[in-house]
């Protein structure tokens, strides 16, 4: 019976802690409410990063950032060394959040915005409007259209460190997801973050992209 008393008392500080975000309301892109920390921190890291959209009416903006974590050979054969240059892309939640607000909303439609947007940054990096780096790089949630626009998916360690981003990610949910209560749950039952990564060279193959002599 002991040893089963810290994995009970896991679970109960578990439990809790995911009970923490429902103590607020949320959605279309507020909210009231723990919750509304997430909002301010998200102000703060737009403040800092300062990313930039892809394009005018895409979902993807990126910033130039540098990677510190260990060095890693994407399947292409490119080498991403610590303090590496990457393309660090994120969402734009409130344009996900108009494009899943429409009468006519497809879910299919995100992911069609981001090959668009992917093309327009192959552009930008191949006509020489970018600072030279590696690859792009992102953590997402969703795994499949991640591969389905070409990108190598690579797991990361179940650490406090990503436990706590996993934490930050899920709890976005619920304030710009269409259903985001019911996405917030499924999410935290069985969903671990992954890395994006796409070396330079892919986008460029992948998105039939040649780079100007």
């Amino acid at each position: 019976m002991r040893k089963r008393r810290p994995s009970a008392l896991r679970s109960t500080l578990s439990d809790l802690w995911w009970a923490l975000p429902r103590l607020s309301r949320a959605g279309n892109g507020r909210a009231l409410g723990v919750l509304s920390v997430w909002i301010a921190w998200d102000h703060i890291l737009e403040w800092f990063w300062r990313p930039r959209l892809v394009r005018p009416d895409g979902v993807l903006r990126y910033r130039r950032a540098h990677h510190w974590g260990h060095r890693l050979t994407l399947q292409d054969g490119t080498i991403v060394s610590r303090g590496d240059a990457v393309l660090e892309l994120h969402f734009d939640n409130r344009s996900l959040l108009e494009m899943a607000g429409a009468r006519d909303w497809n879910p299919w439609e995100p992911v069609g915005r981001i090959e668009e947007d992917l093309q327009s940054l192959a552009e930008l990096v191949a006509a020489g409007r970018s600072s030279p780096v590696r690859a792009l790089h992102g953590v997402t949630l969703f795994a499949s259209p991640g591969r389905r626009l070409g990108f190598e998916l690579h797991p990361v360690p179940h650490t406090w460190a990503w436990s706590l981003q996993r934490f930050y990610l899920i709890a976005l949910l619920p304030i710009y997801h269409r259903d985001g209560w019911h996405e917030f749950e499924r999410m935290r039952r069985d969903r671990w973050p992954a890395e994006l990564w796409m070396s330079i060279n892919q986008l460029r193959a992948h998105l039939r992209v040649t780079t100007p002599m």
